[in-house]
């Protein structure tokens, strides 16, 4: 056997989940220190993920400290604010730096600090508030609080709310203005702008606002109602307001353009997920490109003119959102920064040159490094061109290989160029010696408004043709074995890989997860009852349209594929329920099928042992059936 491939084979969920993930990068006004969030790949039975605080000199060591998140620096870099569950496991309060500030009842979501350093601006989730389904989908709880006994459901129980507190003092007192809820929030020491909707639901987001926010009056003037979705509100201390606007399936997500409350949109061919005022007529802004990221400043002169600081085949920031970290100056920027080929690190940028910063994944990259990448191209079914990421097992010889297709989530969501997609698993699939096709379907993020808004009302269309002809195309061209191919995917990768095998049997195998499966029952038990509507373009309560005919457990009874489903079971955004109709449906027609159930895991699972279970169960599957 070949070495490169015989190491390949080593790659076990273990190693993969010995990966860390920077994320949360801050700078110091005046560029000198650094602070940054880097979490672990998995959490311990029952506990959350474990996120610590780097913090030190950018030209000095970087050690790990406490655990915490949301790292942000006083104005004059000499105090650290950051969300910790310290003596509260599951609450987020705010820290800074030794010392727990405030009391604040719920958990924090968001620090900002006042210009002179004499107060903070905190936004925080009541207790019992929904998670979004980017952050698992489960809801807000404290570790050892009593529970419901019994439970009330009732609308707009639980908020997120401002709180003002004093730097000094920890003096705090809630700001929000009544019957408003915030969902996220900018400030430079005036009103604050804001994400606001009219009740708490995670439903309402899709019909947020942008609100102007007197702390003083706890008034809120709307100033503007976009047509989508919006995503990082700032303000200028001269009060301008921004805001990134844009279709999108899931908050946190999104991507769109960066527009100016009074001025309208600037710059519409950049597809932004982040900005920040860097001064009154220029704005940092970073976001997505085709399948990699960039960043780098907007002028707001009304040229619209783009200087970019990095972008190509990379991906910086957090997961879902590229985003910087920058000096007031501009002189030092830094951010989480990963590729095909380099693992997850800090890097900073000082007068346009890049430098890596940390070595956190030095040990353990050499040894998950059994992937050939390339970008694929095809056309689809009406000719529209496709891109998706191809990883073949490193040393794999040029033969017909058995195929994994993994549906990425959103479906306003994308595969970009990192170094672990989902967590490992293709890295796993290389191991067993599987090709893993990633597919930017029409619906992605990174190619425009007009892509991502391509599978409005036509979800399981248009969307799915775009998978049958990518995997046509790989046969034709002699890398895939046309009759050994299976699908997974998450989320919207759920549903595609349930709807897959309900309109073909071209897959050999199915293994969906996080599923929806009928979007009737879930229009009334998901937490997100909104996203059905806009995607389906649709009424629910139509017993003769697509609630119905593009639900997969409608069209069961045709279904012929091995399907193993996984589930977490208290996802609040894909209820379990979808997976136990889907799986009673396939066992009444006939179908070989399986429903593994994650206790304490939501819409996804973190737990060292269900990662490791589920991948020991996907890779019997696959070797059984393909």
């Amino acid at each position: 056997m070949d070495a490169t491939v015989a190491a390949a084979g080593k790659v076990t969920p273990e190693l993969v989940m010995e990966l860390l993930r920077p994320n949360e990068v801050a700078v110091s006004a005046d560029g000198s220190r650094i602070a940054f969030a880097v979490a672990a790949s998995f959490r311990e039975q029952g506990k959350p993920v474990e996120t610590r605080l780097w913090v030190g000199d950018v030209g000095g060591e970087l050690r790990p400290g406490e655990t915490g998140s949301l790292p942000r620096f006083s104005p004059d870099g000499s105090q650290l604010a950051f969300a910790s569950d310290r003596g509260h496991e599951g609450r987020l309060s705010l820290w800074v730096d030794d010392r727990e500030l405030g009391e604040i009842p719920g958990s924090v979501e968001a620090i900002h600090w006042s210009p002179d350093g004499s107060h903070l601006l905190v936004l925080a989730a009541d207790l019992g508030a929904d998670r979004a389904g980017a952050e698992s989908g489960t809801k807000i709880s404290e570790a050892g609080a009593d529970a419901q006994d019994p439970k009330v459901f009732r609308p707009a129980q639980f908020w997120r709310r401002l709180w003002l507190v004093d730097a000094s003092l920890g003096d705090t007192r809630d700001v929000t203005p009544d019957g408003v809820n915030v969902f996220e929030v900018g400030w430079a020491g005036g009103k604050a702008a804001a994400v606001c909707t009219d009740e708490p639901s995670e439903s309402a987001w899709y019909d947020a606002w942008v609100g102007l926010i007197d702390l003083d009056a706890r008034s809120v003037e709307r100033v503007h109602t976009p047509k989508w979705q919006l995503q990082a509100p700032r303000i200028s201390p001269g009060g301008q307001v921004a805001v990134v606007e844009g279709f999108s399936s899931d908050r946190g997500t999104l991507t769109g353009t960066v527009h100016v409350v009074g001025r309208g949109p600037i710059a519409p061919e950049l597809h932004a997920t982040w900005i920040e005022f860097a001064d009154e007529n220029t704005l940092w802004v970073a976001g997505w490109r085709g399948a990699g990221s960039f960043a780098g400043q907007l002028s707001l002169d009304g040229s619209g003119s783009y200087e970019e600081l990095a972008g190509g085949d990379l991906t910086l920031g957090p997961r879902y959102s590229p985003a910087l970290a920058v000096s007031a100056d501009g002189s030092r920027a830094a951010a989480a920064y990963e590729s095909a080929d380099e693992p997850p690190e800090v890097v900073l940028w000082e007068d346009g040159e890049r430098r890596t910063l940390t070595g956190l994944n030095a040990e353990v990259a050499p040894r998950l490094a059994n992937l050939d990448w390339r970008a694929y191209r095809w056309s689809s079914s009406d000719g529209l061109e496709i891109e998706g990421l191809l990883a073949l097992p490193r040393g794999a010889g040029n033969g017909p290989l058995p195929l994994v297709v993994f549906v990425h989530g959103g479906p306003t969501g994308c595969w970009p160029w990192t170094f672990a997609p989902g967590y490992g698993l293709v890295q796993l699939l290389a191991a067993a010696g599987y090709a893993t096709l990633l597919p930017n379907v029409r619906g992605s993020v990174g190619w425009g408004p007009d892509f991502a808004e391509a599978n409005l009302g036509d979800m399981g269309g248009g969307d799915f043709q775009d998978i049958l002809t990518g995997i046509d195309a790989l046969v034709r061209d002699g890398i895939v074995d046309d009759a050994r191919v299976a699908i997974t995917g998450g989320s919207y990768g759920g549903f595609m890989a349930c709807w897959a095998v309900t309109q073909t049997d071209r897959f050999a195998a199915s293994l969906p997860m996080a599923v929806v499966t009928d979007w009737v029952s879930f229009h009334s038990t998901t937490n997100i009852g909104q996203f059905d509507r806009l995607y389906l373009q649709a009424d629910p309560y139509d017993a003769q349209g697509d609630y119905t005919r593009r639900s997969p457990v409608y069209h069961a009874h045709k279904s012929k594929t091995p399907t193993l489903i996984f589930h977490g079971e208290d996802d609040l955004c894909t209820p379990l329920s979808q997976a136990v109709e889907f799986h009673n449906a396939l066992v009444a027609a006939g179908c070989e099928t399986e429903l593994v159930v994650y206790p304490r895991e939501g819409h996804g699972w973190t737990e060292r042992g269900h990662q490791i279970d589920s991948w020991n169960r996907m890779r019997d599957w696959l070797a059984r059936h393909v």
